[in-house]
């Protein structure tokens, strides 16, 4: 079996962070990065499968400078089988939609069974990595898990997800596919100060986008389809009311009022195959407003 793990290097966000106007982003000075929570929860679903499936392969892949090989060779002291890291020119500007092709790329050439990474990042909190990499893959994927159990010969997942108020699902899903896992409190493995010492030495190649066999401008391309703008929710509707009578009292009078700013509605249910399906729920979101912040001025 083979396990793909996508890792991240983020700031502690247990130490104080400035956030700089100018650049729009987090000043990089004094920053002490960590590896991401859930990134690093994924990192040990996929430790606990190879412990009940000994002929299990682990790739540890990060995305990022130099200063990412440590939470590499973490991976490898406690039991991954080897580690790749992905840097290029203007890495750092580059979104969910451009990681997703460039992680989706890596799958195609390492090849896989199971793709695990976190449900999101402590910097971005994006949480479309995962979801964009099962697109372009065409693969199932699993948001907000917190256990993975492994039947390998059904070539079945079973992954507890987590639901709102506290709830949790089980869900079965078939091999191969995306797994996003949620920062889990806890304990967590160790490694031995050999199996450290071990894996300083390793080697870990560095591949950049000629070496996957992307363009530039194709993760360009996948970044511009994401725009970012102000947060605004939608301005409510004017609404032309009569005045309430005179004769009414006072507290009468501002019910009524009151009245006709609370504007009923009624839900619909749709059953439809999901091409129509989301694109019907698009319009409703457009025609309902939802979506004017992201119109350009």
């Amino acid at each position: 079996m083979r396990i793909l793990v996508f890792i991240k290097e983020v700031p502690d966000i247990k130490i104080p962070l400035e956030y700089d106007g100018q650049f729009r982003g987090l000043r990089p000075e004094g920053q002490v990065k960590q590896l991401n929570p859930p990134d690093r929860a994924a990192l040990n679903a996929s430790l606990r499968i190879k412990e009940h499936l000994f002929e299990t392969h682990i790739t540890v892949i990060h995305l990022g400078g130099v200063s990412g090989e440590r939470w590499i060779r973490d991976g490898l002291a406690l039991g991954c089988d080897e580690g790749l890291r992905i840097c290029f020119d203007g890495i750092d500007g580059v979104h969910a939609p451009g990681k997703a092709l460039i992680f989706s790329r890596i799958a195609e050439i390492l090849g896989f069974d199971l793709i695990l990474t976190g449900t999101k990042g402590f910097d971005t909190a994006s949480g479309h990595v995962g979801i964009l990499m099962a697109c372009r893959l065409g693969v199932p994927h699993v948001n907000s898990v917190v256990e993975v159990e492994l039947k390998w010969k059904d070539r079945n997942l079973i992954v507890r997800k987590r639901l709102d108020r506290g709830f949790q699902e089980r869900i079965q899903c078939r091999l191969p596919s995306v797994i996003s896992v949620e920062a889990k409190e806890g304990f967590e493995k160790s490694a031995s100060f050999t199996a450290l010492l071990d894996a300083t030495e390793k080697d870990i190649p560095c591949w950049n986008l000629a070496q996957i066999g992307i363009p530039r401008e194709h993760v360009i391309q996948a970044d511009s389809l994401l725009r970012f703008g102000s947060l605004r929710f939608p301005q409510p509707r004017l609404q032309i009311l009569p005045a309430p009578d005179v004769l009414l009292p006072t507290f009468e009078r501002i019910k009524k009022l009151l009245e006709g700013t609370i504007q009923r509605r009624e839900g619909r249910v749709l059953k439809q195959d999901e091409d129509r399906l989301v694109d019907e729920l698009f319009q409703t979101l457009l025609d309902e407003g939802w979506l004017n912040h992201l119109r350009k001025e």
